[in-house]
Order: C-alpha cells, then sequence, then structure tokens
C-alpha cells in the first residue's frame, strides 16, 4: 500500500469497525483491528505501547495483579491503574481512576468493558476509545502516527462519534468537553 492508498488518520477513525453497546453499569465496545493477539496483547499490556496510543500510560506493565499509576501525560497526577483480573496472555482488568477497563484480545480484535459510576458518560467513553482504536490501528498497520487523546481529540472525529454514540445508546447528547452548555 502507498502512502496515496493510505487514509489519513481521521477517515481511519471514523471507518474504524466498531460495535457498541452499554448493559446496566457498563460500556462494551467490540472492535475489529489489524494485529495478532500477540501484538494485541502487548498493545494493552507494555507501557510504551500503550503511550504510543492510550491515554492510560501506566508505569508498569499491565500483565501483573497489583497497583500500578497510570497518567495521561508526564506532568498529569496519577491515577490508580491498578490490575485487578488476568487470563493468559488474552485478557487483562485493571482500573483507571474511577472507571474499570476490561480488555480481551484475539487476532484481528479488541474487546473492551468500561464500568462506569453513570451510564450516561459512555457516549464520551466510547468516542474516546473509538479515537484511540483508530491510532492504534494506524500503527499497528505500519502507518507513523501520533497518539490522539485528550482535548487533541476534538481535531479527528471524536464530537461527531460522541453524537452518534449519544444516539445510538438512546442517550441525551451531553456538551463537548469544555463547553459552558449546549
Amino acid at each position: 500500500m502507498t502512502a496515496k492508498d493510505t487514509p489519513d488518520i481521521d477517515t481511519r477513525i471514523s471507518n474504524l469497525l466498531v460495535r457498541a453497546e452499554i448493559t446496566e453499569d457498563s460500556l462494551v465496545m467490540e472492535v475489529d483491528i489489524t494485529g495478532t493477539a500477540a501484538q494485541l496483547w502487548e498493545a494493552v499490556t507494555d507501557p510504551e505501547r500503550l503511550a504510543q496510543w492510550s491515554p492510560v500510560v501506566p508505569d508498569r506493565a499491565l500483565t501483573a495483579i497489583g497497583p500500578a499509576l497510570a497518567r495521561e501525560n508526564p506532568e498529569d497526577d496519577p491515577v490508580a491503574a491498578d490490575v485487578l483480573a488476568l487470563a493468559a496472555d488474552h485478557a487483562v482488568t485493571h482500573r483507571w481512576g474511577d472507571a474499570t477497563l476490561g480488555w480481551v484480545v484475539d487476532d484481528g480484535q479488541i474487546d473492551l468493558q468500561v464500568t462506569l459510576g453513570d451510564v450516561e458518560e459512555a457516549q464520551y467513553f466510547a468516542a474516546g476509545w473509538h479515537v484511540c482504536l483508530g491510532v492504534l490501528d494506524a500503527l499497528l498497520s505500519g502507518e507513523e502516527q501520533e497518539r490522539i487523546v485528550g482535548m487533541d481529540a476534538l481535531e479527528h472525529g471524536w464530537r461527531e462519534l460522541q453524537q452518534r454514540y449519544a444516539e445510538e445508546f438512546g442517550h441525551p447528547v451531553g456538551p463537548a468537553p469544555g463547553a459552558t452548555g449546549e
């Protein structure tokens, strides 16, 4: 594939095949993504790999049960990223501040379950993870791509994704980050 044939990151993000639903207290996302199970396992557990695409950048590999801390950016205050459960090299559950993230990887697929305090926040988490997973897909396809997290995601389709997920989940569309009300 030539650079001309490679989709730009915004197109890759919008075209990423993501199935999302909410349960009583969780967002569940299934994502078809480039990569083997081993590559995806490394992508969701290794701090150096996570720093390339994820807002969760832990102070240690997420491959052993026990305490860990994570920062989105090096200057940020840390949040809990404690590993709560593991299953071989294909499933890990860890904290991310007040949320709990459960990852299951297989060849070409990541399943993510985000347990939330308020399920109406699912639209925000779904949009954010959708953007991040688009970046991961680009990286695993061999493309050079900067990490897109936080407010930077607003420039890459986050708002449209948030609105789409709010509608899909039957929730009122919440304000964009930094908005004083809409």
